[in-house]
């Protein structure tokens, strides 16, 4: 059996308000590595995050305030297939 190197992404990420810093944990719902995250800030609001190549973010708004996550840890193990 060959080995394979798998990758796993958690289920939260952290994302920053551009303009204040403010820092909050949000529950990914959706995502596609550099493409997009959809995501619940507070199990309230929900936040769509589209990856922006030369700033190497996922960026989005919501309500007028801009938002961006560098997205998920990602953890890489080997494996039998």
């Amino acid at each position: 059996m060959p080995i394979v190197r798998e990758t796993t992404f958690e289920d939260t990420c952290e994302i920053v308000g551009v303009k204040n810093g403010a820092k909050v944990t949000g529950e990914i719902l959706t995502f596609r590595e550099k493409d997009m995250i959809i995501a619940t800030i507070q199990r309230s609001a929900k936040v769509t995050l589209r990856w922006q190549p030369h700033a190497e973010a996922y960026v989005g708004s919501l309500g007028g305030v801009e938002f961006q996550s560098e997205g998920p840890k990602s953890h890489s193990h080997r494996t039998r297939r």
